[in-house]
């Protein structure tokens, strides 16, 4: 079987730059997407996760948030919103931003509010997971 090339940006930077690997695991909108070598073209919503991509047995992770993912022959694309990688993640900052949505989680009025609390805690759990190379 082939191999898969991964490519992360954000409309800021590229965060990965064509990562030879044997499988992709993404956060889509509507769960959890995984991407082997030969996979059916596919182009989906991504919602708030890693991005895990495996090596042989190594696994690096990044934190996305929003956008959208192409598949195509076994190339995979993420255009993210937002994106993080280990090196850049500051595990306190992170900390600090999820406890503070648990507290926003208790004053939300509406749904429209709490799904985007209940993002913005995935998302500072997400980083947490990719910084402690979870």
């Amino acid at each position: 079987p082939g191999r898969l090339t991964l490519t992360v940006v954000t409309p800021e930077r590229s965060v990965v730059e064509r990562a030879a690997c044997d499988a992709v695991s993404l956060p889509g909108e509507a769960g959890e997407l995984g991407i082997l070598p030969g996979h059916t073209p596919l182009v989906a919503l991504l919602g708030v996760g890693r991005v895990v991509f495996a090596d042989g047995g190594r696994k690096t992770a990044v934190a996305v948030r929003g956008g959208f993912a192409e598949v195509a022959g076994d190339a995979v694309r993420v255009l993210a919103d937002v994106a993080a990688e280990k090196e850049t993640i500051d595990v306190a900052e992170a900390s600090e931003a999820r406890n503070a949505g648990d507290v926003r989680r208790l004053a939300v009025v509406g749904q429209e509010q709490l799904d985007a609390v209940n993002d913005d805690i995935a998302f500072a759990e997400a980083k947490i997971a990719v910084a402690e190379g979870r």
